[in-house]
């Protein structure tokens, strides 16, 4: 007879505790100690449901002939710690990953993602967005790519060039395939971890990831960005407002809405609220006078009224 539920959660949460070193798989951001049952449990402040239900879909959605996802038997939270016990895979990280050959391996496994469609952007589970992209953690619920592509384009300058999603189609992507997150097999296969930031989004947002971590982890990220299937050119003209976006994402604290937003809903809701996208910054000082010598008028609210391009010259 199985032992009650609550029983088995204390067991858990006794092995996090002071776990054996031999039991510690991994301790790269989140601590992961193998459990009995050939089990282990994943666990932290940032360990969430959601998280824990992306994985579980991934693992039904995605052809584990070609990548391995381990499978979630429990999600539970312990005052601030989130747990999440899953089936144990054995292999090792291979960070940094140099070989071009397993590169070329993520990269099929990426292109493998993006065959799986949706027609609603943002999570696998439906709930919030998350993930560099996104900045700091909000109750990001998008219903729709219009309300996803205003969110993004509040968070660009007047001046740069609006981005467009229509026509996209959203295909789930990981956006954190460091190579600390790929789990490598003796036979060669590979076991991808860490499912929080996953979601259905354009292909570009994959590539942005990698575009942002470019030289900074080796030679995993060109090699990757080069085996890849090449973004449609329509997607990839959105490069430059995307990346500008990031950038003023992670620059700036932008106001919240100020509004109930929905509550984490299954994907099949029907009834996700469209949230107006807050107002942008101020320019900063230096930007407006250096405008202002060079005689080129930005747009700012005192005159975000005047109908002609926010670039062109100054009149003399």
């Amino acid at each position: 007879m199985a032992l009650p539920e609550t029983i088995q959660r204390a067991s858990v949460i006794a092995a996090c505790v002071d776990p054996s070193p031999n039991n510690v798989v991994s301790q790269y951001g989140k601590r992961v100690i193998k459990i009995p049952d050939n089990k282990v449990v994943k666990y932290g402040i940032s360990v969430t449901k959601e998280e824990a239900e992306n994985q579980r879909i991934a693992y039904e959605l995605v052809d584990s002939r070609i990548v391995r996802i381990p499978r979630v038997f429990d999600f539970f939270s312990d005052g601030e710690l989130g747990y999440i016990v899953m089936g144990f895979i054995e292999g090792k990280v291979i960070d940094p990953l140099e070989d071009t050959a397993s590169i070329k391996k993520i990269a099929n496994i990426l292109d493998h993602f993006a065959t799986l469609r949706y027609i609603t952007p943002g999570s696998l589970y439906g709930g919030p967005c998350h993930g560099l992209l996104f900045g700091d953690p909000e109750e990001l619920v998008f219903d729709s790519t219009d309300a996803m592509e205003k969110w993004f384009n509040s968070r660009l300058y007047p001046h740069n060039t609006k981005l467009n999603f229509q026509g996209f189609d959203l295909v789930l992507f990981h956006l954190d395939v460091a190579p600390r997150n790929n789990l490598w097999q003796k036979d060669g296969s590979v076991c991808l971890l860490d499912w929080a930031s996953a979601g259905f989004y354009p292909k570009l947002f994959e590539f942005c990831m990698q575009w942002i971590f470019e030289g900074k982890e080796g030679r995993f990220t060109s090699v990757l960005l080069e085996s890849m299937n090449s973004l449609p050119e329509q997607e990839l003209a959105q490069k430059d407002s995307m990346m500008w976006a990031w950038r003023n994402i992670q620059r700036y604290a932008f106001p919240k809405d100020d509004f109930e937003l929905p509550n984490t809903r299954p994907r099949d809701s029907t009834k996700w609220l469209l949230f107006p996208p807050p107002p942008m910054p101020a320019y900063p000082d230096e930007w407006l006078e250096e405008a202002r010598r060079a005689g080129i008028v930005l747009q700012t609210e005192s005159n975000s009224t005047d109908p002609e391009p926010s670039d062109r010259r100054a009149e003399k």
